[in-house]
């Protein structure tokens, strides 16, 4: 059976809340543990699809409930003018919408991939914890809200003024701000067991929760020496709770976001140098070169002295020994590039004696600069690769450098037939090293008779 897409999920999840809202409400039943454990399943669907850890899903349950709640009563205020029963019902259902779709787009933009996401699957067998912590800390909010906020503490006051109250004093919440990135951020460094951080994180929301409540109770920094009100620093107490626990959600999303995205680069950048890396291994033993080259020293030996055909072997060996002494490396100087492009070309030249020339015009002071190493000799082999070469009409290809970039073009002879179809990979891997390595575009233009290829200058 074909699985129904996240965006019908969100569509159904929130007709439900809707319809238990109205339910509840026509036979004079609390709905809020049923609409907690709706948004609850409709958050856990979205992770598990999304292949998040643990740790991200338990802190997205509580956000989502949390926002949920707050929300949810802000909607029904601005619903006033509706009937009761639509009111709750539409807000429940507008607020069930909204954060879905958040949830998702944000999972969806920072979602990890590749082979990790087995791992993380079965992550939610091992650190199952997680997940019982967070269920357990949703519902026990539920019903510290329903029977104690409600209750003889908060004397009928609105929960959602107490929230702003707390939220308008600047000092509280820049305190739980920069507390929950030091908490979050000492956390990561550090590995412990699920047990230890559950209750450090219990701990922290205490801790700071109280402080808060007691700078929001006094109204602190701006008025000092004033009596404490018992009743008013419990409340709010309970109301910096709620405000911290969202705050910290927020933030642990926020540098997970952070830390996937540099993850995602990384494992970009390494996948791009891996192709790189294959399509230079490639060139060293392109079984065309080396039959060609094979070829060529037959060729020699049987036609020339025993001196012509060491010398051609020791520009084959210095071309090898270049690769090899060159591989892992992420940059090397345009001389050293230059040089070597210029041996290759040498043993080309060899294949192709009239029918091909090479030109350079490379400034003095362009040769310390940095270049991805193998870049020219990829370029320049594909002249002769994908070009007609003759004594009447030869392939000239020229390489110049301007102090910012180092130009690589020739004229386009078009094959009688083409022995080597052109896929494009050698760019595509040479333009992907430029982004990775400086964040920088070759640019590749073809015209009516002309070939060019622009790469980037780098420094170290």
């Amino acid at each position: 059976m074909k699985r129904i897409g996240t965006p019908w999920l969100i569509h159904i999840f929130a007709l439900l809340h809707a319809a238990v809202t109205t339910a509840c409400a026509l036979i004079g039943l609390p709905d809020s543990l049923f609409l907690t454990a709706l948004t609850m399943a409709l958050t856990i669907i979205i992770c598990i699809r999304r292949n998040l850890t643990t740790e991200f899903s338990a802190i997205g349950i509580v956000l989502v409930n949390i926002l949920g709640y707050i929300l949810g009563n802000m909607g029904a205020r601005l619903l006033s003018f509706c009937h009761p029963l639509l009111q709750h019902a539409l807000s429940t259902f507008l607020v069930t919408e909204l954060l879905g779709w958040v949830l998702d787009t944000f999972a969806k933009r920072f979602h990890p991939s590749g082979s990790g996401a087995h791992e993380r699957r079965q992550s939610w067998k091992k650190d199952y914890v997680w997940f019982i912590f967070a269920v357990a800390l949703v519902f026990g909010f539920r019903v510290f809200i329903d029977f104690v906020l409600t209750g003889g503490l908060f004397k009928g006051a609105d929960i959602v003024t107490c929230l702003f109250t707390c939220l308008d004093n600047a000092a509280s919440v820049v305190l739980m701000i920069i507390a929950s990135v030091l908490f979050i951020r000492l956390g990561q460094k550090r590995h412990y067991t699920i047990g230890v951080a559950v209750t450090a994180a219990v701990a922290f929301l205490a801790v700071v929760s109280v402080i808060c409540a007691f700078i929001v109770t006094l109204d602190l920094p701006f008025h000092l020496l004033v009596p404490l009100n018992w009743e008013d620093f419990a409340r709010n107490i309970l109301v910096a709770l709620i405000v911290e626990t969202t705050i910290f959600s927020i933030t642990y999303m926020v540098i997970f976001a952070v830390n996937m995205q540099k993850e995602v680069v990384w494992q970009r950048e390494q996948r791009h140098q891996a192709e790189f890396r294959y399509m230079t291994l490639k060139n060293q033993v392109d079984p065309h070169f080396l039959f060609n080259s094979l070829n060529v020293l037959d060729s020699i030996v049987k036609d020339s002295s025993k001196e012509e055909a060491s010398r051609y072997i020791h520009k084959l060996a210095h071309l090898y020994h270049y690769m090899m002494q060159h591989e892992g490396h992420r940059l090397v100087s345009l001389g050293e590039e230059v040089e070597f492009a210029k041996a290759f070309c040498e043993l080309l030249q060899i294949r192709f004696p009239e029918g091909l020339r090479v030109e350079y015009n490379i400034r003095e002071e362009d040769l310390s600069a940095k270049i991805v190493p193998c870049t020219l000799q990829m370029l320049l082999g594909n002249g002769p690769k994908h070009n007609a070469t003759s004594a009447g009409n030869p392939l000239v290809m020229t390489v110049s450098s301007d102090g910012r970039n180092v130009v690589v073009s020739n004229n386009l002879i078009p094959r009688v037939s083409p022995s080597h179809s052109s896929t494009g990979l050698g760019l595509q891997y040479i333009r992907n090293q430029y982004r990775d390595l400086a964040g920088k575009e070759i640019k590749v233009e073809k015209s009516a008779g002309m070939f060019t290829v622009t790469l980037p200058l780098l420094e170290d």
